[in-house]
């Protein structure tokens, strides 16, 4: 029980981070710091990955608050 509830923590905590980086990036971009790439491979690898992340999280909130 409590291994699980690390994992789901550990979890969570993963995707934080990877919403605050990106973060950092929208506000490079706004500024136009950063270089915007046109290829499709790279939007849709960053696409999948965003989702990936956000089922994650959401996974691990649903499964600590509804137990």
């Amino acid at each position: 029980m409590l291994s699980g509830f690390i994992i789901a923590i550990a979890l969570v905590l993963g995707g934080l981070a990877v919403m605050r980086f990106g973060i950092f990036q929208i506000r490079k971009f706004k500024k136009g710091e950063t270089r915007v790439t046109k290829k499709v491979s790279e939007q849709l690898a960053f696409i999948i990955f965003f989702v990936i992340i956000l089922g994650l999280i959401v996974y691990s909130v649903s499964d600590l608050l509804f137990r």
